[in-house]
């Protein structure tokens, strides 16, 4: 069968040289310095062309498969997957769930081509120049800075309730020390994220956060908010951001996380907050350190333990203050409550105290007080009206 072989103008130059040295009008001597090849490579070209004519210039792999190509089975496989299973991975995430779930192994780069073919690539547009923000260097030890955040996002993809994810961050290795879902960011949200931190890991240097009221202002002292009294408690600096580029690193996780985290909730068929915590502190967190985080520049770390009188169930709780009127009874909210003590505690300060698990205690002198709750009506019962001997 006739083969048509399509050359070059190079190419073609170099036959027309090997087939005058065949036809003894040039010496191979000639025919190396005229075609910029060597002596041997110059004698290997005359044997192929005498032997195979203008297919002797041919490579010899011309025609044939790559022993390394992807079968065309998994090559449809894998874009089927990517236009359904799924469809929102980016491609390094995809390359790993191929991986390790559908035994697949394909590179990057051959999954952004198919991907390209199949128009299912995700074109991002480009962004502008903006400010050059120096990057400041990691801290030598972990636990010397954690950086802490929330993020208000659509975690599960439009199925469930929108939702804060807060979390902590370590400054020197980069790992997420601590994360869960909230129906939204307040301070005893917070405080329970930093009590988990804290009864895991140990006491830090300092947290990094944000300006918000519940974190404290530039102007105000660290522990006139909630959270600034209980890290005040237990020798733990605040640290004020004075822009998003200033704690950056968490900034960078919350992109991370929305680009990784939904599409894994979505895949596995989570769509409520408490299955969501349940994914993140017994899978999902533990993989993301594993991948994302590095050695710390010292290995001894900066956190401190606890002393023995440090409880943290009462020092991440937030606290309130009320005066305690006639009869030992104290408003709170639309509310009136009774003390039930013998001592006359009238004018004297109640601490209220609400635990991260939504419990809540009572306290007067330091000692706590058992309380009930008499009812909504600002009108009092008779016999609570008349102050105590």
């Amino acid at each position: 069968m006739d083969r048509t072989v399509i050359v070059n103008s190079k190419q073609q130059n170099i036959y027309n040289l090997a087939v005058q040295v065949l036809h003894e009008r040039l010496t191979i001597v000639e025919f190396s310095l005229l075609a910029n090849k060597s002596y041997r490579q110059s004698q290997r070209i005359i044997k192929r062309v005498e032997e195979k004519q203008m297919l002797g210039l041919m490579h010899g792999n011309l025609g044939r498969s790559p022993t390394n190509k992807i079968d065309q089975q998994i090559k449809i496989r894998v874009i089927d997957l990517m236009r359904t299973k799924y469809y929102d991975f980016n491609l390094t995430h995809l390359q790993e769930k191929l991986r390790e779930v559908e035994g697949v192994i394909v590179k990057r780069e051959t999954l952004r081509k198919w991907g390209h073919e199949a128009e299912l690539v995700k074109r991002t547009k480009r962004r502008g120049k903006g400010r050059a923000h120096k990057p400041r260097p990691r801290m030598p030890k972990a636990g010397m800075l954690i950086q802490f955040d929330g993020s208000e996002h659509d975690w599960f993809s439009g199925l469930g309730p929108m939702c804060t994810l807060i979390g902590g961050l370590d400054d020197a290795t980069g790992e997420i020390l601590g994360l869960e879902f909230f129906p939204g960011e307040d301070s005893l949200n917070c405080m329970k994220v930093m009590q988990s931190i804290v009864g895991k890991y140990g006491v830090p240097n300092s947290f990094y956060l944000d300006q918000a009221g519940y974190f404290g202002k530039t102007y105000r002292e660290q522990d006139t908010s909630q959270i600034g009294r209980a890290l005040d408690q237990i020798g733990c600096r605040i640290i004020l951001a004075r822009s998003p580029q200033a704690k950056g690193k968490i900034e960078r996780l919350w992109g991370t996380l929305q680009d990784r985290l939904v599409p894994e909730l979505r895949l596995q068929g989570i769509t409520r907050i408490p299955a969501a915590n349940d994914f993140l502190n017994n899978s999902f967190v533990e993989q993301y350190n594993k991948k994302f985080s590095v050695l710390a520049r010292e290995s001894e770390a900066s956190f401190r333990g606890l002393a023995r009188h440090e409880n943290l169930k009462e020092i991440f709780c937030y606290r309130e203050t009320r005066k305690i009127n006639n009869g030992n009874t104290f408003s709170y909210g639309p509310d009136h409550y009774l003390i039930e003590e013998k001592q006359n505690l009238r004018f004297r300060t109640i601490y209220i105290k609400t635990y991260c698990d939504g419990s809540k205690g009572y306290e007067v002198f330091g000692k706590a007080v058992t309380v009930r709750k008499l009812g909504a009506s600002r009108a009092l019962p008779a016999e609570f009206k008349k102050s105590v001997a």
